[in-house]
């Protein structure tokens, strides 16, 4: 009897503990509980905050490599600028002039405003002037001398008289020529002007003559070494000036 007694108060000893233990289980457990339901909003607002942190640090960073970029792109430009300034500088004529001026526009139109292109464009623009002129000016002595050979080939006509008076056999043959060419002038006073230097627009005349005497001249030395610089024509298309310059 006295032995289950005892086993039936170790029960409820047992029974007790298990009790107390459940408790004290179900204490952590709720204060735990209490703690973590504190610790979410904390933990949501420096999940919140680190977002935003780094999030603003990327933009920064996107920003900064666009910025990076568009000054990578920009020297790059102004680079390409530099070398193809220098390039028409140091041009040696292979290279026409529309390119020049296609290549010159073309970085002008970039608007780089570096100040080593800017003094470049300066220096090249200078260059296309003077080349420009230097052309203007060949094109002018090519035309000139182009008219001069045209107004030679309509003057050979006149020539013929001139060289025939010069190279006749005998004094009545060349007064005979003399006679057929002064029908081709207006009167037998008709200036004749004889260059003997001109550069430029200055020109230097030998002493005035008239056809007359210039013809008479011709049969007398018997040589004609000038040729026609220019004629004036009245309206009947007799010779009313005639200008001759050494050959």
């Amino acid at each position: 009897m006295q032995a289950v007694n005892n086993r039936i108060a170790i029960s409820l000893l047992l029974l007790t503990e298990i009790y107390s233990v459940n408790q004290l289980v179900k204490h952590t457990i709720m204060k735990r509980n209490h703690y973590v339901s504190k610790l979410i909003p904390r933990l949501f607002i420096l999940l919140l905050i680190g977002s935003v942190a780094f999030g603003t640090g990327g933009c920064k960073s996107k920003k900064k490599l666009a910025q990076e970029q568009a000054a990578k792109e920009y020297q790059e430009k102004v680079d390409k600028a530099i070398a193809e300034l220098k390039a028409i500088l140091n041009d040696d004529g292979t290279m026409p002039l529309s390119e020049k001026e296609r290549r010159l526009a073309d970085i002008k139109s970039q608007n780089l405003n570096d100040p080593t292109v800017n003094d470049l464009i300066r220096q090249v623009e200078d260059k296309i002037a003077a080349e420009k002129e230097a052309l203007r000016l060949k094109e002018e002595e090519e035309a000139r001398k182009k008219k001069e050979a045209e107004e030679e080939d309509s003057y050979q006509y006149i020539d013929e008289y001139f060289n025939a008076i010069a190279t006749a056999n005998s004094v009545s043959e060349a007064n005979a020529k003399i006679g057929q060419a002064l029908k081709l002038f207006a009167s037998p006073d008709v200036p004749v002007l004889v260059i003997i230097s001109q550069e430029g627009e200055t020109v230097d005349y030998d002493e005035p003559t008239t056809i007359d005497k210039y013809l008479n001249y011709l049969k007398d030395t018997k040589n004609y070494n000038n040729r026609i610089q220019n004629i004036k024509f009245d309206d009947y298309g007799q010779i009313t000036v005639l200008e001759l310059i050494k050959k």
